[in-house]
């Protein structure tokens, strides 16, 4: 299958790996094929020791992703649309959890399924062109990859209720109220902005980015001692990393240096 025909394209830039959607006649959308590609390159991407940071995107200029294909989606029953949902919501969940960061680099409409995919990653970066939307209600349907309870954990109930039962779809300048977007850049600007985020992320020691990611996402699903429990267990599985110890000492070495460099520069006083 040659690059233009396969479903998501994968290029390394350095310390990142972005993968994009590559369905552009489509929007985007989803299907079985796509998915299956994307939970595999993220395998890849995980099993790659260079790759430091993941990036999402689509392909073409105006979507990163419109959802699920809904041709395909009218011709299942129940049955096989709760497994096309568990299907999605298993690959987003992996994308939530993956040791690595994760950003999703919206450059046109994120709905649906999109919008969901977008929600799963550590950060979103988005083109001043960009939009998001859960527009499942206007068909008498609702979020099924996991976007009622991403919503709610990005954003808070009251908007994540104004987002999935409105339908509305939102424009990424008026999506900075609701807290979700980390960065809006111009749409030429837009790599340019997610390669600077994922050098700051790439710059710090992977095992310590990993253990505060996992804390981080607990922190809205355990009750507070319960949290404060697994930080300090993740805090001392890093303290006793040796990325850990080398930070440390070379703050104390440095701290020394400067107080050193400061007592040999002092004035002398009569």
């Amino acid at each position: 299958m040659t690059n233009d025909r396969l479903p998501v394209l994968a290029s390394q830039h350095g310390a990142l790996r972005l993968l994009t959607l590559n369905r552009a006649d489509k929007l985007n959308a989803f299907t079985p094929e796509m998915l299956a590609a994307l939970d595999a390159e993220i395998t890849d991407a995980l099993a790659h020791d260079a790759t430091r940071v993941i990036a999402l995107t689509g392909s073409g200029a105006k979507a990163f992703a419109a959802g699920n294909d809904i041709a395909r989606l009218v011709s299942l029953d129940g049955v096989a649309a709760y497994r096309d949902m568990m299907a999605g919501q298993r690959v987003l969940l992996r994308l939530h959890e993956c040791a690595k960061p994760t950003i999703a680099m919206v450059n046109g409409y994120a709905l649906g399924g999109g919008f969901e995919l977008a929600l799963a990653c550590d950060f979103i970066v988005a083109s001043s062109d960009a939009s998001f939307a859960f527009p499942e209600i206007t068909l008498n349907t609702m979020p099924g990859w996991g976007g009622t309870q991403l919503a709610v954990a990005k954003m808070g109930l009251a908007c994540a209720k104004r987002f999935v039962m409105s339908g509305k779809r939102f424009a990424a300048r008026e999506c900075e109220a609701f807290g979700f977007i980390h960065e809006i850049a111009a749409p030429e600007k837009l790599f340019d902005s997610v390669s600077a985020l994922a050098d700051s992320l790439a710059s710090y020691d992977p095992f310590a980015v990993e253990m505060a990611k996992r804390a981080l996402n607990r922190a809205g699903e355990l009750p507070l001692s319960a949290g404060l429990d697994f930080e300090a267990a993740q805090y001392a599985v890093n303290f006793s990393s040796d990325g850990a110890r080398t930070g440390l000492r070379q703050f104390v070495e440095r701290t020394r240096a400067r107080s050193t460099a400061q007592a040999n520069t002092a004035p002398v006083t009569p």
